[in-house]
């Protein structure tokens, strides 16, 4: 068909760096598929030219065109994931961040492996992070009282600083019990926790509605995913080390609201304050990341790598968790509820947290390290082979979807 061998020109000019000549192919593959069916002919994939052109005006800058190719393509198939990668990269390149971010979740529901969305919704995620800390000179400029309390946005990020004290408060008397026993810091730490993901959940999606994509758009906010992590352990017996994954992340909006207030204040360049920055906040923030160039970045760098980098923290400590409570299983302490609440969120999780995905590959590759050692026994490489392959089909979406098209019932209900 004329209207491939176009797009096949386009896609050797789009490999060459020609981006121009791709368009032009593309184009005309376009007119072509569009004279044929007028005429009556079916053939080719229309949604693919688009979705090609897209991709080449976006490599020349053209962020317009490419997003209403884009838009064009999604249009034309809309359960095909790429066209959402490609309305996502653009919007990005236009700086609509909300808008990219609702393209690649909206992807990520019909192909939740897409490596191409999970990786822009990284970039989308940690750019709004950056920017949602305001520079120095913004908030320099603002009373204490417009800082607090002066939109709706400002009265909630209070609201949650609060909670995030709060949090601190019960995380240090679980470690330093001080009037009160550790099991009710434990609990009430969660119960906190679960309370300020419920309450951004509703100030960031509304008021919870019966509707499909309300539900899609919950299922990928991570903060879902944090809601249930609490809601586990909030009913379990206490476990110190799962509180950590919280700690963290709550921390950093913590410091990073508590950071402006004393600019505000004009208390940030203070001796005492100067002195716990640089000798204590700022080299165990670089070692919790592992980055040693931490301290040397600009704050706003400090700000986005922080919430770039802590949520893949988080996960490595989450399945740490998850293997300390299998082994746990040989104590006196066991809890097979446990076990299997944890393990079935993590896997859950698994299909839509691409942190939790990467935490899954580091664990994966060393265990493989060890069991390819010459001193292994080779039945542990068998069992462990065995162990990896069971575990990946029950995370495996594309056989999950294929089940569900032959009227099976997929393993992840929710999904």
């Amino acid at each position: 068909m004329a209207a491939e061998q176009a797009k096949d020109r386009g896609n050797r000019a789009f490999a060459a760096g020609n981006h121009r000549d791709a368009i032009a192919s593309f184009s005309e593959a376009i007119a072509l598929h569009e004279r044929a069916a007028a005429n009556g002919e079916v053939g080719g994939k229309l949604y693919v030219y688009y979705s090609n052109r897209s991709a080449s005006y976006l490599k020349l800058g053209d962020g317009q065109n490419a997003l209403k190719d884009a838009d064009k393509c999604v249009a034309l198939k809309r359960d095909w994931a790429k066209g959402y990668s490609r309305k996502g990269a653009a919007l990005y390149h236009l700086n609509r961040l909300g808008e990219a971010l609702r393209a690649y979740k909206d992807g990520l529901t019909i192909e939740p492996s897409n490596a191409a969305l999970q990786e822009g919704l990284r970039s989308v995620q940690a750019r709004m992070s950056a920017a949602a800390t305001p520079p120095a000179a913004t908030v320099s400029n603002k009373s204490l009282r417009e800082f607090v309390a002066g939109s709706k946005a400002a009265s909630f990020q209070t609201f949650q600083f609060l909670l995030c004290t709060l949090l601190l408060l019960n995380f240090v008397l679980y470690w330093v019990p001080f009037g009160i026993p550790s099991g009710a810091a434990f609990s009430m730490f969660f119960k906190i926790a679960l309370f300020n993901s419920l309450s951004y959940l509703m100030f960031t999606h509304g008021v919870p509605k019966l509707q499909a994509t309300y539900a899609q758009r919950l299922v990928m906010d991570p903060t879902t995913q944090s809601l249930f992590y609490c809601l586990v352990f909030w009913v379990s017996a206490p476990y110190g080390l799962a509180m950590v994954p919280v700690f963290l992340i709550e921390m950093v909006h913590f410091f990073s609201y508590l950071s402006n207030i004393l600019i505000v204040l004009k208390l940030d360049n203070s001796p005492l304050v100067t002195l716990i920055t640089t000798k204590a906040l700022l080299p165990l923030t670089a070692t919790i990341i592992s980055d040693p160039s931490f301290p040397n970045l600009p704050t706003q760098s400090k700000w986005a790598k922080l919430y770039h980098r802590m949520p893949q923290v988080t996960a490595n400590i989450e399945v740490a968790i998850g293997i300390s409570i299998v082994f746990e299983l040989l104590t006196p302490a066991r809890n097979f509820l446990l076990v299997l609440l944890y393990w079935q969120l993590l896997r859950v999780r698994y299909m839509i947290s691409p942190p939790l995905q990467e935490a899954f590959r580091h664990l994966n590759a060393s265990i493989l390290s060890l069991t390819s050692h010459p001193r292994c026994p080779a039945v542990v490489g068998q069992l462990y082979a065995k162990a990896s392959k069971f575990a990946a089909n029950t995370t495996d979406m594309s056989q999950q979807q294929q089940a569900a098209a032959n009227g099976a019932r997929p393993r992840c209900t929710i999904m």
